[in-house]
C-alpha cells in the first residue's frame, strides 16, 4: 500500500506542473526584414491590426495614420510620450479593449503617435507585457505568454539577468572592451528597435568611442517615438553580455539629444538585430530577463559589411 500510494503522489506535481506550464496565450510572429516582432491583435470591434511587440515602450501605441480608417477611437486626454530619440506630447484614448490570441484585455489606453507609413497599426508596450512571463522563440516564432505566480523556470541552459527601469525601458549590464579598457554600463532592451547595439552620445563622448573606433557607414534609425536620427556605424571591438562575448559588433553612434539615449544612465540600446540572436525568457514583474542563443547567433548583422 505504501508502493501505491508514493506512486500516486509522484503522479500528481507532474500533473501540476504541466498545467501550471500551459501558456496562456500562443502568438504567432512575423520577423520582418526589419528584423522586428510583429503580431496580430484587435482592439474593440477592429478587424485585425498589425502590432510592433516592443519591450522598449512603455505605453500601448496606435499609429495615428489608421484613426479614422482601420480604426475609430475617442481621444479624451493628453500625455507626453518619451522615446528613444526624442519627446512630444501626444492624445490618448482610454476605457478599450485589446483581443491578442485568446486573451482579452480591458481598461486599456493607448497613445496615437504619427508613425505615418511604418509597417504597423499600433505598439504592444511593456506596461502589458508586465502583467506576464513571455517566451519569445526566434526559431518557432512564437510568443508564449504565462501566468507569473505559477510559471515554473526551466532556465538551466538560459544565462539570466536582472532587470532595472530606466526612463520606463528595462535594461541589463553589458560591458564594451575598447583598447584594452573595460567599461560596464546599463543597456537597454528594445525588440521595438530595428538597430544591433545603440551607443548613447553621452556614453560615447565620455569613452571617447568616435575617436577609438573605426567608422564603416551611417544609417537612420528610428524611434518608438517616430522620431529618426542620423548615426555613424563604428565596429565594437568585443561585447560582454552576462558569461557570452561577441566580436566585432557594428554599433551605431546616436547624436540623439533628448528622449530616453539622452539620459546620461543609459549606455545605449541593444534593437532586435541583436536579441534576436537569443531565445528570450521575459519577467517584467519579477525583473528577470533570460537568454539562450539561437540559430541566428552568427547571421550578419549588415548585409552590406559582408559584401
Amino acid at each position: 500500500m505504501k508502493t501505491i500510494i508514493l506512486s500516486f503522489l509522484l503522479i500528481i506535481p507532474f500533473s501540476l506542473l504541466h498545467a501550471q506550464q500551459k501558456p496562456l496565450a500562443i502568438l504567432p510572429f512575423e520577423l520582418k526584414s526589419d528584423n522586428r516582432i510583429y503580431i496580430k491583435c484587435r482592439i474593440n470591434q477592429s478587424d485585425t491590426l498589425t502590432f510592433l511587440f516592443d519591450t522598449g515602450a512603455g505605453a500601448m501605441v496606435i499609429n495615428e495614420s489608421i484613426l479614422g480608417k482601420k480604426l475609430k477611437l475617442v481621444f479624451d486626454s493628453e500625455t507626453n510620450n518619451v522615446g528613444a530619440n526624442g519627446e512630444n506630447k501626444v492624445k490618448t484614448s482610454t476605457k478599450n479593449n485589446l483581443f491578442f490570441g485568446n486573451m482579452r484585455t480591458d481598461s486599456v489606453t493607448y497613445l496615437a503617435i504619427p508613425y505615418g507609413d511604418a509597417p504597423f497599426d499600433g505598439v504592444f508596450g511593456n506596461n502589458l507585457m508586465k502583467k506576464y512571463v513571455i517566451e519569445i522563440n526566434y526559431h518557432k516564432k512564437r510568443l508564449y505568454f504565462y501566468d507569473p505566480e505559477h510559471y515554473v523556470f526551466d532556465t538551466k541552459q538560459y544565462d539570466k539577468f536582472e532587470l532595472k527601469f530606466i526612463m520606463g525601458v528595462p535594461t541589463i549590464t553589458a560591458a564594451l572592451f575598447i583598447d584594452d579598457k573595460k567599461i560596464t554600463a546599463p543597456f537597454e532592451m528594445d525588440t521595438g528597435g530595428d538597430s544591433g547595439l545603440i551607443i548613447s552620445d553621452h556614453f560615447s563622448k565620455s569613452n571617447h568611442l568616435a575617436q577609438n573606433l573605426k567608422q564603416v557607414a551611417k544609417t537612420t534609425a528610428l524611434g518608438s517615438d517616430g522620431i529618426k536620427t542620423e548615426s555613424s556605424i563604428v565596429v565594437v571591438p568585443e561585447v560582454a553580455l552576462g558569461k557570452k562575448h561577441f566580436y566585432r559588433i557594428p554599433s551605431l553612434l546616436s547624436q540623439a539629444q533628448s528622449g530616453v539615449l539622452a539620459n546620461p544612465q543609459l549606455a545605449g540600446i541593444f534593437g532586435n538585430n541583436f536579441l534576436k540572436r537569443f531565445d528570450i525568457i521575459l519577467d517584467i514583474q519579477h525583473n528577470k530577463l533570460f537568454l539562450k542563443p539561437n540559430d541566428y547567433l552568427y547571421t550578419p548583422y549588415y548585409d552590406f559589411l559582408v559584401k
